[in-house]
């Protein structure tokens, strides 16, 4: 998560402030440095879920806080707490890996579209009748 965070940023810029809360202690696993502006907390002796209402509980700015989750119990708790909830797939939209591949298939989409002159239609559109509108 770390690393496709680093890579391709759905957070946006790279001055956007990123905590990611993990349960349990750290050493538990590897995960690679994170960038200056991501900040990975564990969460020793309380679920990730209470350490993450914790931390919006405190801020003195809730409101500039996104919470990324699909656990419906901590949306409506942090939303309560005024921070804005994006869901999983809501975040990974932004990426600008996501972006790239839809501007891609957007320019390849539209190179694949076949435009037909006025006199084109019409003469297949004389064709279409004759062959189907026989009397």
């Amino acid at each position: 998560m770390i690393k496709f965070l680093n890579i391709h940023r759905p957070q946006g810029s790279g001055n956007n402030q990123v905590t990611i809360v993990f349960d349990g202690k750290e050493g538990n696993f590897h995960y690679e440095a994170a960038a200056p502006s991501i900040e990975v907390i564990f969460s020793i002796g309380q679920s990730a879920d209470d350490k993450i209402r914790r931390l919006v509980e405190e801020s003195p700015h809730p409101k500039t806080i996104v919470v990324v989750t699909n656990d419906r119990e901590i949306q409506l708790s942090v939303r309560q707490l005024r921070a804005q909830v994006r869901t999983i797939d809501e975040f990974l939209k932004k990426s600008n890996h996501a972006q790239k591949l839809k501007q891609k298939t957007d320019k390849k989409n539209s190179a694949d579209e076949k435009v037909l002159s006025y006199s084109s239609e019409e003469k297949i559109n004389e064709e279409l009748k004759r062959i189907w509108l026989k009397s």
